[in-house]
């Protein structure tokens, strides 16, 4: 829950900016001093302080732009070639194809016009930065992974894509803002041309939507923005501070598993470590198995368990479809690490590999094997064993009595 409160939140965040953005436009256009094209044209300081004024009217062009892909006459137009590509990825459950594009090359160009709403034309530049609605005019996708390609009159060169994407082949989408009709324009005031604002940011706004529709839209986006952002942060706020973070199936684990197994994945060649408390003594039996169905892509698991630093158990097997320890142990906390005998496979897997793992108490039988006691009695044995067969020691021999000193004569 806290996650999906984090989630929320972004998407509150993007919906306020977005909201303030269209707020902003609508202001703009709003406080734009709003003129007749013959005023315009005959009047170089029909702007405000900054020099920007907005009009409304049809378009008057005497030599439109041809846009290269199609030959439609726009005053605009916009081209992206994409390389359209595919490759294969390995997953626990096989190889799967992926798709995508890649953007290739792009182009622009604008050109000039006039605006008029019957009091005269006034001349708009828009061969900088523009900010206007597009309509599609081509889309074409050849058969080719790369070299000088042409689509329509316009010639680009794609350069041989090499390593594990294949393309399949290359896309051209030409986008045009057409060269008649009435369109709404809004900008600065320079040189008798209506031009893009100043600053990194100015554009030249060109609406065919007309003044009112734009302004319209723009408080109606604005509205929904602010709507969905606060709705949104309403319910993420308490979600990412009250919310319990995700926790995997297998973290908190006490002694046997009460609820059965528990699931968790490897995403990396560093594997995946779960803490373990034990409160009660005695053997256990823990069990990793694979949950893909590639035998030879998914998980081969090793168990490596710790306490405090320290290794207490393993499964000590070369690998194979699932790893098992039994061990007694005895009363603290555990790592339990599970990873991949092999150091790179899961690195290789997209959306690295899944496993359960189980804990569960040892049988009689087994826990009679890996019983501490078993250990002392058998070097108990040990030791009586080695005692039997030493070699007897041989007796020492008895000291000899002093011989007695000869009585002295008188």
């Amino acid at each position: 829950m806290q996650y999906l409160g984090f989630f929320l939140l972004a998407l509150a965040i993007g919906g306020l900016i977005f909201g303030l953005l269209q707020r902003s436009k609508m202001k703009k256009i709003l406080a734009a001093p709003f003129r007749k094209t013959g005023e315009i044209a005959s009047n170089p300081q029909a702007g405000d302080a900054k020099g920007t004024v907005s009009t409304e009217g049809a378009i008057q062009v005497q030599q439109p732009l041809i846009a290269p892909c199609s030959g439609k006459p726009c005053l605009y137009y916009e081209i992206k070639v994409e390389r359209m590509w595919e490759k294969t990825v390995a997953t626990e459950n096989g190889t799967k194809t992926e798709k995508g594009t890649s953007t290739v090359a792009t182009s622009e160009q604008g050109s000039q016009f006039q605006v008029n709403d019957g009091s005269g034309p006034v001349a708009v530049d828009a061969r900088e930065k523009v900010d206007t609605d597009l309509t599609k005019s081509f889309e074409q996708a050849q058969n080719v992974s790369y070299g000088d390609l042409v689509f329509g009159q316009y010639s680009v060169h794609v350069p041989y894509s090499g390593g594990e994407e294949h393309t399949t082949g290359v896309r051209a989408i030409e986008k045009i803002l057409p060269a008649e009709g009435n369109v709404f324009v809004m900008g600065k005031l320079a040189g008798g041309a209506i031009t893009k604002q100043d600053g990194m940011l100015g554009k030249l706004l060109i609406s065919t939507k007309g003044r009112d529709k734009l302004v319209g839209s723009t408080k109606r986006n604005s509205i929904l923005g602010f709507v969905a952002g606060g709705v949104l942060f309403a319910g993420g706020i308490p979600m990412s501070i009250f919310g319990e973070a995700p926790k995997s199936a297998c973290d908190n684990m006490e002694n046997a598993l009460k609820e059965g197994v528990c699931s968790g994945r490897v995403n990396d060649n560093a594997g995946s470590t779960h803490e373990w408390k034990v409160t009660k003594e005695g053997a256990y039996k823990l069990t990793v198995t694979a949950t893909g169905t590639n035998a030879n892509m998914k998980l081969w698991p090793k168990v490596l368990i710790t306490k405090d630093g320290k290794e207490v158990a393993d499964d000590g097997s070369e690998g194979g479809e699932g790893a098992k320890v039994i061990a007694h142990f005895e009363k603290g906390t555990y790592k339990i690490k599970i990873a991949d005998v092999s150091a790179s496979h899961v690195g290789k897997l997209k959306g690295g590999a899944g496993y359960t793992l189980d804990i569960k108490q040892a049988s009689d039988s087994e826990a009679k094997a890996v019983s501490p006691k078993k250990d002392e009695e058998e070097t108990k044995k040990d030791e009586e064993k080695k005692d039997e067969e030493k070699p007897a020691e041989e007796p020492k021999p008895a000291a000899k009595a002093p011989a007695k000193a000869p009585a002295k004569k008188k």
